[in-house]
């Protein structure tokens, strides 16, 4: 969602680091996204994260103006119709969450990772990571590791997921962890799919599952799934082509 209750420590973030990469927070509002690029293709960092910034305001903009006439965009827990002159974010937004059977907020962060990462590239970055409430946007040219984060400090910070080469979104969401609407007993759901928005939704879609069974049959029903990993009931579920691996 667009707002957060009270500041957290993003202590995930110091398991997504990449060597030869700046690393840097973007605040706006309740926002608070961080972003790492390679520092040999920064030239002028603050005035990088500036610009990052003013677009990071201008997105949350969009989306909240157009939630002031459309509420049921903010509020919906069902896919709705936007309007064509809508802002593409918004029009983004309600493509991804019609495609998964959620509302369009439940890809708020990832379309914010999405957008971002556009204007990254149009600014020359050739690789990126950014993360935004736990859900990670990565263009990499190698494989790289993400932490599973469970809420459970027997394993948080053990398991990682590799996330392959190329344009990836990884996004979560849980019952017990942060502040996601969920209705199901999914303690989380951790979803890897090329569109980091669609990503989002289905990290929701997933997450209101109650047994494993209906976590496997939601994931075999979208077929933009690259791969996902569910704890419900105290059991891991896996899906897909989702690769796991020991953190030292």
């Amino acid at each position: 969602m667009l707002k957060r209750p009270k500041p957290e420590k993003r202590f995930y973030r110091e398991l997504i680091r990449k060597r030869g990469f700046i690393s840097f927070e973007l605040i706006a509002g309740e926002s608070d996204v961080w972003i790492s690029v390679p520092q040999r293709e920064v030239e002028d960092l603050e005035f990088l994260k500036k610009t990052l910034t003013d677009y990071l305001i201008s997105l949350r903009a969009q989306i909240l103006s157009y939630g002031e006439k459309h509420p049921e965009f903010l509020k919906s827990l069902e896919p709705v119709v936007v309007d064509i002159l809508a802002p593409a974010i918004v029009r983004e937004m309600a493509i991804a969450s019609e495609k998964v059977g959620v509302g369009p907020m439940a890809g708020v962060a990832g379309a914010i990772n999405r957008f971002i990462g556009e204007k990254l590239k149009d600014s020359g970055f050739s690789q990126f990571i950014i993360e935004n409430g736990g859900d990670v946007f990565v263009s990499s040219s190698e494989p790289m590791t993400s932490a599973l984060i469970v809420g459970d400090p027997k394993l948080d910070g053990k398991l990682g997921i590799e996330i392959p080469p190329g344009e990836w979104g990884l996004c979560s969401s849980s019952s017990r962890i942060g502040h996601s609407l969920s209705f199901g007993y999914t303690q989380i759901a951790t979803v890897l799919a090329k569109n980091p928005i669609v990503s989002d939704c289905l990290a929701t879609f997933l997450g209101n599952s109650r047994v494993e069974n209906e976590f496997v049959e939601r994931c075999k029903s979208i077929p933009d799934i690259a791969g996902a990993i569910g704890l419900i009931n105290r059991k891991f579920v896996l899906f897909g082509q989702l690769k796991l691996v020991k953190l030292s």
